[in-house]
């Protein structure tokens, strides 16, 4: 059957190194998308942000219609959406939630025990309220951060590329 095992005998079949693997070749493939960067870094950013929100597994069709709208790429848009995805939803979700506590001055343990003793309903409401304060934070900033980092990633790629070319041509004299 074969060694499943890669480089230091890393099981190449366990969810976080397939994750690793896909996060490298969604980042190469918004590294090579033919735009301007700050087209690029827009349809990422917008990605990102309809990513994180709660949008219930709509987030891929807003971030497409939001690309349109903004004039931004669709491509970086629909790779940006998958930020969220069954690894990253608890970390976003936590954090909403504790960020959104620290906004309203609720104590988020306490609607965490509320709704786990009652039941996932009876707490919803105020959970609801705190979680869409936290998420709207937390969405905002990685809005903000991704379209900097993709922006300026996209550039350095570009960069790296022509010093690369040019390196390549005057070998050639």
């Amino acid at each position: 059957m074969g060694n499943q095992n890669g480089k230091n005998g890393v099981d190449k079949k366990h969810p976080f190194v397939r994750l690793k693997r896909k996060a490298r070749l969604t980042y190469l493939k918004i590294l090579r998308i033919d735009d301007p960067p700050e087209r690029i870094a827009r349809g990422a950013a917008i990605g990102v942000a309809m990513g994180v929100l709660p949008t219930f597994g709509l987030g891929t069709l807003f971030a497409l219609a939001f690309a349109f709208v903004f004039r931004a790429n669709k491509a970086a848009s629909v790779l940006g959406s998958f930020i969220m995805n069954p690894v990253t939803t608890p970390f976003f979700w936590t954090a909403s939630l504790v960020t959104g506590s620290l906004l309203t001055g609720n104590d988020y343990s306490a609607i965490y025990a509320k709704m786990k003793e009652n039941g996932l309903l009876t707490g919803a409401g105020e959970a609801s309220v705190v979680f869409i304060a936290g998420n709207l934070v937390i969405s905002i900033a990685s809005t903000l951060a991704s379209y900097y980092i993709v922006r300026n990633a996209v550039i350095r790629h570009r960069k790296k590329k022509e010093e690369k070319r040019q390196r390549k041509l005057a070998g050639m004299k």
